[in-house]
């Protein structure tokens, strides 16, 4: 049986300007070497590394057995949105009715559509630096261009109200913010984002909250809209199910705002996904159902990740050249790794970037991080403590040795 002959391909121009998911392709680099038989520890995707609770997975069985394998109406079933909405209220102080809800195969579909539904060409889209993978991506499918501003460790990895007051222009579309942060850990405090609302309040600006992470945090956590309720009607929270009740593979997240911008989203949906797996949402409806055994499961888990946050701090600052602040919220840790670059590591290896640091921590002591330079913030790395405090323990152990003059 002959293969399929390669040919030259008229691709669409879009894909030009897009790069892969640096994230995915490190899952995929160490589930490659794995099969090969190396004992790669992997700290480079973002998932917990908890099963899912067993109520939700009881209710997913249930499902199956009474036959719940049909379509649901775009954006999501009507018993699950209305148990969404009711989430979304009890979090940030807001109304939310069904209609202003959608429920989207992870929050990452949410946050597409919202760039797919709100942004054209000559908008702009202001992203905070260090920034999850996929913004800028998403953002330039849309047609919109992505404005970064950089931030530091001085500014805990924050936007000020200066840095944004100065790059907001008549073209700005959308504030892109996300608290507790992914790669930093970063949590925006009450004060910072008033100071942030006050600068966007005489605008047409747009806000995109991403709150995956919101069950996550180990301080008082300061919601968006909890600090500037005038914005709701020019406000899309984006969370759902993957973080809080591992199930990242269940694909479960949602979108929250006005009903004029997500009647839209779920009219791309209806051309698209449709709608998240049946048996997916039937499992969430429990997860969004407030419940005494859930929640005390949450708090567990995220007592652990505490825990686990401090281990692997306390053994990053231990090797030299290398630095880290302590994030207050997610379960990464991005420590600044300049001090390694431009000398010689281990066997005399020189290593010019994080990138390359990245590569030669996966080849020479077999751990999956990934390079600052996918975040926007070259120099640095993001490490997942998502992992057992053992593997934590060895991962970083492996990390001094290799670098070790």
């Amino acid at each position: 049986m002959s293969g399929i002959q390669e040919r030259q391909y008229r691709l669409s121009k879009r894909l030009a300007q897009l790069q892969p998911s640096a994230t995915a392709s490190m899952g995929g680099r160490v589930a490659q070497m794995r099969a090969q038989g190396v004992n790669v520890l992997s700290f480079s995707l973002g998932e917990p590394d908890f099963n899912t609770p067993e109520p939700i997975k009881a209710a997913a069985v249930a499902a199956l057995e009474r036959n719940y394998t049909h379509y649901t109406p775009a954006g999501g079933n009507a018993d699950l949105r209305r148990l969404v909405a009711r989430q979304a209220a009890h979090d940030n102080g807001v109304a939310y009715t069904p209609n202003q809800v959608t429920v989207t195969s992870g929050a990452k579909e949410a946050l597409y559509l919202a760039f797919q539904v709100l942004c054209d060409e000559g908008d702009e889209v202001i992203i905070p630096a260090p920034y999850w993978v996929s913004y800028v991506e998403q953002v330039r499918l849309s047609g919109a261009t992505p404005v970064i501003l950089p931030t530091t460790e001085a500014t805990g990895f924050k936007i000020t109200a200066d840095q944004l007051a100065a790059h907001t222009t008549s073209r700005t579309r959308i504030l892109m913010l996300n608290s507790p942060s992914n790669p930093t850990g970063s949590v925006y405090s009450a004060d910072e984002l008033r100071a942030l609302a006050e600068v966007l309040r005489e605008t047409d600006v747009l806000v995109i909250s991403d709150e995956i992470y919101d069950a996550i945090c180990y301080v008082d956590y300061a919601r968006w809209l909890r600090v500037a309720p005038d914005f709701a009607d020019r406000t899309l929270i984006v969370n759902g199910a993957s973080k809080s009740f591992a199930m990242t593979g269940w694909r479960i997240g949602y979108m929250a705002g006005p009903d004029a911008i997500l009647g839209p989203v779920r009219s791309i949906q209806s051309h698209s996904t449709t709608h998240p797996a049946s048996i997916a949402q039937a499992a969430s409806q429990v997860a969004f159902t407030p419940s005494e055994e859930l929640d005390r499961t949450v708090k567990a888990m995220t007592q652990a990740f505490h825990a686990r946050r401090d281990l692997i701090i306390e053994m990053v600052g231990k090797i030299a050249g290398v630095s880290c602040t302590v994030p207050d919220g997610a379960f990464y840790v991005f420590p600044n790794v300049t001090g390694l670059l431009n000398r010689p590591l281990a066997d005399g290896v020189v290593c010019a970037s994080s990138l390359d640091l990245m590569n030669f921590l996966l080849d020479k002591a077999h751990i999956g991080v990934v390079a600052g330079e996918a975040f926007g913030a070259p120099g640095y790395l993001r490490i997942s403590y998502a992992a057992s405090e053992a593997d934590i323990t060895e991962g970083m152990r492996r990390f001094a040795e290799a670098v070790q003059v």
